[in-house]
């Protein structure tokens, strides 16, 4: 059996497996979350929520909360500027009925740090190990904490903030190997997420330690493994148009889709979207950049990407992608480079619409 096909304990929830995706803003909605769930995801997140939203009952944001019956085991992920605003989203979190709950201290984007969010949290080591205490009081359930090795290069501050989350007494953390300011071009620092997780592993044997950053293929997560000395890893971008990843490292060997079993999960993902928004302009136009992501590595696809990127309905998507089917052969394999090689090709994240990337939402996030 693979190491990441084993199951893993984080305090009294048992995850089926060591393959986690993370809580991407504006991607890690209920059809996503499906999809890599039945593609092997052992753990997976409701995408990053705001505090102050929450605290303000918004409306959007708690729809943003929706989860469906077949989600076995589900975490939300929380960051806020103050202690006590993260630890009453916590709160309220915690009697929904979540999992788990993890608090983002690493969210680079501007709107996020300027509001004191995310990554700012760098910056302020007290309050991160206020915010933690102060959470850890507000639930029983299993809690962590997401970060990355610092605010700059010239700051890195991992192994801190690694003691501070454990002396408030979180049961699993999860280390990005960049700073707030290094772009993803810059490749993950393993070394770096080694230096925090050996200081978990110094404190406890029951922790969960978590490597996040780059993982595009099941190659990369064994040498994360390995020079990490991590329990499990977190996928990020490598999802975005290849939920296929987490069958890929669960059962330890590389994996392609044929053109036939890619066809098959994204329909499904049309009927999940469909099923979860309804038939409407909004629901076509969320599901483009999942769209977008899915066809690229195939034959010809610039002009039936271009055509997925106007539709404005479910229906019309469906027609697009059976005709363009028509041209494929079946058995056609995606992508005949490794995923290690795909990541540096492209990448995918790039291709979202920021316009359409819900996140947070503006609701307390205005710097």
């Amino acid at each position: 059996m693979s190491f990441f096909n084993q199951p893993i304990q984080v305090k009294n929830l048992t995850i089926k497996n060591r393959v986690f995706l993370a809580p991407l803003a504006g991607v890690s909605d209920v059809p996503f979350r499906r999809i890599c769930q039945e593609l092997g995801a052992g753990l997976t997140y409701v995408e990053m929520l705001s505090a102050v939203a929450i605290s303000y009952n918004n409306k959007r944001t708690f729809e943003m909360m929706a989860r469906h019956k077949s989600e076995n085991v589900l975490g939300v992920q929380v960051t806020g500027p103050t202690a006590a605003q993260v630890a009453h989203a916590v709160a309220v979190l915690d009697k929904q009925g979540f999992d788990t709950i993890d608090i983002n201290m690493g969210c680079p984007v501007r709107k996020v740090v300027g509001a004191g969010c995310g990554s700012a949290f760098l910056k302020d080591p007290e309050r991160i190990s206020d915010t933690v205490m102060q959470s850890r009081a507000a639930t029983q359930a299993p809690l962590s904490a997401k970060f990355r090795l610092g605010y700059t290069r010239e700051n890195i501050n991992v192994e801190e903030t690694t003691q501070r989350v454990l002396a408030a007494q979180v049961d699993m953390f999860t280390i990005h190997g960049r700073t707030r300011s290094e772009s993803y071009s810059t490749p993950c620092d393993l070394l770096g997420i080694q230096k925090g997780i050996e200081v978990g592993t110094n404190h406890s044997s029951r922790l969960v330690k978590v490597g996040n950053g780059d993982v595009f293929s099941y190659e990369y997560a064994e040498k994360m493994r390995l020079e990490t000395g991590c329990d499990a890893v977190m996928v990020s971008r490598g999802a975005l148009g290849n939920p296929w990843i987490f069958k890929e490292i669960i059962e330890g060997k590389s994996f392609n889709p044929t053109f036939e079993e890619w066809l098959d999960v994204v329909m499904r993902h049309l009927s999940y979207q469909e099923e979860h928004y309804g038939k409407n302009k909004l629901s076509a136009i969320l599901a483009r950049k999942h769209l977008l992501w899915y066809t690229k590595g195939f034959p010809s696809s610039k002009s039936v990407r271009d055509t997925l990127n106007r539709v404005e309905d479910l229906a019309q998507a469906r027609e697009i992608l059976l005709e363009y089917a028509k041209n494929v052969a079946k058995e056609y394999v995606r992508y005949t480079s490794s995923g290690s090689e795909l990541s540096s090709q492209y990448d995918p994240k790039f291709e979202m619409d920021r316009t359409l990337d819900r996140g947070v939402g503006d609701e307390g996030m205005e710097s």
